[in-house]
């Protein structure tokens, strides 16, 4: 019987990717993924630090996990991710038993560092995957949990200061992953069938900055997507997360330009006051995203658009908060994912003042996102009637007689059906007949590709 792992992951897409990327990992070992902890031979939990949340439910679950290590002292465990680069010492300190702590710039090292864990001679120092300055580009092998659609790193790290973000401390710099191998992946997952890939980066529009000229041309996030859309404009290209300073009128008109970049912008604005964005250090003002919004409208009219956005940062006036709650009625996001601040230590923030009351934070927050659910189901109700193309994903979790995917704009879509009529891969029409907070339902008015479902459904592949 082979060894068996069990992989939590936490937070963002980018820390699912790197979950795959471990899974592959794993599976080069000869390991076999469980969906339990309880019998597995190697439990990662792959975190993140954005929050404090995650926090909390990362030493409960660890505080769990110890007792299955008392029972079988054979069993590795490893923490994973921007906590484990953030909070080693601590994670050390209040769980002796884990046995490896993985950065996220250090994830190709896996391999080895389980195989030093299953030989460590007792009383040996720990042997972990740290290294901020180390490169985060080699290949690994990447287990796919999706049939259809497909992550692909381009750039790691962030080269920017924003005084409330955790992210640089445990992702260090910025540093392109060299367009070749990004162009011969995407070539590989087209092979294989995927129909929609999505670009990571925590700047992804940044890409390039550090790569110079190719064939007289300079190698830039606009470079590459046009690269992407030669090896088949078919294919739904997605990225995320983009920065307003990296978002000028050459990157606007190639995203217009190419079929395959789907009219889906996903644009953090964190704050609709220019003092507060100020005091984050976002490197913009509301009149610049502003304009960037309008630009990528007027070009891309059927674009869908998405924001993150934090309440309660220090110093927040209650008129810098109306400020924000301005914005989201002037701009009309199509989804936002909104949160309420919390200091996060190591970043600049973490010394200042955290003087907005939580009560107040929280009930910001509240009035925000009522906002913007009316906001969102007023959009989705100027849709109804529309038709859509829809990617399909497979059967409806909530009821087995329909199926569920998503638009271009990324909104997800139910409509009657069965795998048999509807394989997942497949492309259909669907008439929008009623709207909701999270999307349509409708009818399927005619099939655009049934005969291109994936030919695979994991893959284990070279990233």
């Amino acid at each position: 019987m082979k060894p068996r792992y069990f992989i939590q992951t936490y937070g963002c897409q980018m820390n699912v990717h790197d979950s795959e990327r471990m899974a592959g990992m794993l599976e080069s070992l000869g390991y076999d993924s469980t969906e339990a902890p309880e019998g597995a031979d190697v439990i990662l939990l792959n975190t993140c630090a954005v929050r404090e949340r995650p926090e909390h439910k990362l030493y409960s679950e660890l505080g769990q996990i110890r007792l299955l290590k008392a029972q079988n002292p054979n069993l590795i465990l490893g923490v994973a991710g921007c906590m484990a680069q953030r909070e080693a010492q601590t994670i050390r300190r209040r769980v002796p038993e884990v046995d490896i702590l993985l950065g996220p710039r250090n994830l190709h090292h896996l391999s080895t560092l389980v195989r030093r864990a299953q030989n460590r001679i007792e009383g040996a120092p720990h042997a972990d995957g740290l290294d901020l300055e180390c490169d985060p580009t080699p290949a690994t092998p990447v287990r796919r949990t999706s049939a259809i659609s497909a992550y692909v790193d381009i750039i790691f790290g962030c080269n920017f200061k924003c005084t409330y973000c955790a992210v640089p401390s445990a992702r260090g710099p910025e540093v392109s992953r060299r367009p070749g191998e990004i162009l011969d992946e995407i070539r590989q997952l087209d092979e294989l069938g995927y129909r929609e890939i999505t670009l990571l980066g925590q700047t992804v529009n940044a890409y390039g900055h550090d790569l110079g000229t190719t064939e007289g041309q300079r190698i830039d996030f606009s470079w590459l997507l046009t690269r992407i859309d030669e090896i088949n404009p078919r294919l739904r290209i997605r990225f995320t997360s983009p920065h307003p300073m990296y978002f000028g009128s050459k990157l606007v008109e190639t995203i217009a330009s190419l079929p395959s970049v789907c009219e889906h912008l996903h644009l953090p604005v964190q704050s609709g006051d220019d003092a507060v964005l100020k005091r984050m250090q976002r490197t913009y003002t509301t009149e610049k995203y502003r304009r960037v919004i309008e630009e990528i409208r007027a070009k891309v009219p059927d674009v869908a658009v998405t924001t993150d956005t934090i309440t309660g940062f220090c110093g927040e006036t209650d008129a810098e908060f109306e400020n924000t709650m301005q914005l989201f009625r002037d701009i009309e996001f199509d989804q936002a994912y909104l949160f309420a601040y919390s200091p996060r230590h190591s970043t600049q923030a973490f010394d200042w003042l955290d003087d907005v009351p939580t009560k107040t934070k929280k009930e910001r927050l509240a009035r925000l996102i009522a906002l913007q659910q009316i906001i969102s189901r007023d959009k989705n109700r100027r849709q109804v009637g529309q038709h859509f193309d829809v990617l399909v994903e497979g059967p409806s979790h909530n009821d087995a007689s329909k199926i569920a995917g998503r638009t271009r704009g990324n909104k997800l879509v139910i409509f009657p059906g069965t795998p048999a009529n509807f394989p997942s891969g497949s492309l259909v029409e669907v008439r929008a007949d009623e709207a909701f907070l999270w999307g349509f339902k409708g009818e399927v008015t005619r099939s655009l590709d049934l005969a291109s479902a994936p030919r695979v459904l994991m893959e284990l592949s070279m990233a």
